[in-house]
């Protein structure tokens, strides 16, 4: 487990690397891309640290990490970051304007930069976790 935990924590890295250089170069679309698997692939390796499977679907991984943030361990600040992403990487890839109901509003440089930078900060909390054994 701890080479899937290390291996989520460095593709997450990367791909926040990745939704930063889209930035810089005005690719907001890719950008928010970018930022939701890093969020994705973040919220995996806490799932695993807290010693539960990861289940391989989007809606059961935000689930897990949702009751993550419910259970205080992970900050609840980072709640909704996951559908908040994944609405935004919808929006980027597809141009779709709503989804589970939910509209999903233009994309801007502002909104995708806050996005980036809460992925960054869930990164470091997530790494700075500890790790819990399976029962």
């Amino acid at each position: 487990m701890t080479s899937y935990i290390a291996g989520k924590l460095d593709l997450a890295r990367r791909q926040l690397r990745s939704a930063k250089n889209n930035m810089g170069q005005k690719d907001i679309e890719t950008a928010a891309n970018r930022a939701f698997l890093a969020a994705e692939n973040a919220a995996a390796a806490a799932i695993a640290k807290s010693g539960e499977r990861v289940a391989p679907v989007h809606s059961q991984i935000r689930t897990q990490f949702e009751d993550l943030c419910d259970q205080g361990v992970i900050p609840q600040r980072f709640k909704g970051l996951l559908a908040r992403s994944y609405r935004f990487r919808l929006r980027g890839d597809y141009g779709r304007r709503i989804h589970s109901a939910h509209p999903i509003p233009d994309l801007t440089p502002t909104m995708v930069r806050e996005t980036v930078d809460s992925v960054g900060d869930l990164i470091d909390v997530v790494a700075k976790m500890g790790r819990k054994r399976r029962a």
